[in-house]
């Protein structure tokens, strides 16, 4: 029996086609600030009477928690059965000797002031103490150097340029004149920032970022421009700025994008007439 061959057949296959590629750079800086602490102040005021039965020091004032305390400490010595008064800075630090009367002192670093006291001495007056202060606006320990990383899977990518609207250049590739097209991608995602808190313990947060990528490329009103990472670094610190009480928080994000024009074409494959073969 005759073998007839198979009939000539065409094959239609739709696919996207990147009609242009190129690598670029870029890399996104931003910044955050944190406080150090909330400015604040006290003024204390009080009469003091230190007999001469009293064996230990008379304390005026003292601090337990905060340290970085300036104060102006307004003093009156109205009666004294000795020459003078010892005032004992920061428990033995520092001794300052007063004298009947009105005294009017600044100190700074200062988180405890006392009279001493001798055997038999006497000492009646009063004083106000005017405290400045931070209190910590935050639990984070900005000695240490925070560790961050690029959540890559969180990257997005969109076109904001008017697709009817870009701008054009002609440029010569291989000795051939090439219509190029602006193409602006917004870039957006976010790091994870791994913080150290004053008591030991670690935290975490995410910090957002987004830049705007300017690119030339060849490609056609139908065509979708996509984006792909090829590679990234993070990078981040965290310093305080002279004559500034904030912390600046700087985190430096390189990324290299792989940018591709891409359009759907359909490919069509033309067969061949085949014969049968005989049967094994």
């Amino acid at each position: 029996m005759a073998k007839s061959p198979l009939n000539h057949r065409h094959i239609a296959i739709s696919t996207p086609v990147v009609q242009d590629w190129i690598q670029t750079s870029s890399e996104i800086k931003f910044q955050e600030e944190f406080q150090e602490g909330v400015p604040a102040e006290d003024i204390i005021c009080s009469d003091f009477y230190v007999n001469g039965f009293q064996n230990s020091n008379y304390i005026l004032w003292r601090a337990d928690n905060i340290s970085g305390i300036s104060c102006t400490l307004n003093l009156t010595i109205d009666k004294l059965n000795t020459n003078k008064l010892l005032l004992d800075i920061n428990e033995g630090e520092r001794f300052i000797i007063l004298r009947k009367g009105a005294h009017t002192l600044t100190l700074s670093n200062v988180f405890s002031i006392s009279i001493q006291k001798q055997k038999g001495d006497m000492y009646k007056g009063k004083c106000s103490i005017q405290l400045n202060y931070l209190l910590p606006a935050s639990g984070i320990d900005f000695s240490h150097k925070p560790v961050c990383h690029l959540v890559k899977d969180k990257i997005k990518y969109t076109e904001v340029s008017a697709v009817n609207n870009r701008k054009s250049r002609m440029v010569q590739i291989d000795d051939k004149t090439v219509t190029l097209k602006n193409v602006h991608i917004l870039i957006e995602g976010f790091i994870e920032v791994k913080l150290k808190k004053q008591n030991g313990t670690f935290f975490s947060t995410h910090v957002y970022f987004d830049e705007i990528l300017s690119v030339w490329l060849c490609l056609s009103e139908n065509s979708k421009v996509e984006c792909e990472l090829a590679s990234s670094h993070c990078e981040c610190f965290v310093f305080k700025k002279q004559q500034k009480r904030n912390y600046s928080f700087v985190a430096v994000v390189s990324l290299c994008l792989n940018v591709m024009a891409i359009e759907d074409a359909v490919i069509c494959i033309n067969s061949k007439d085949l014969q049968s073969r005989d049967e094994l």
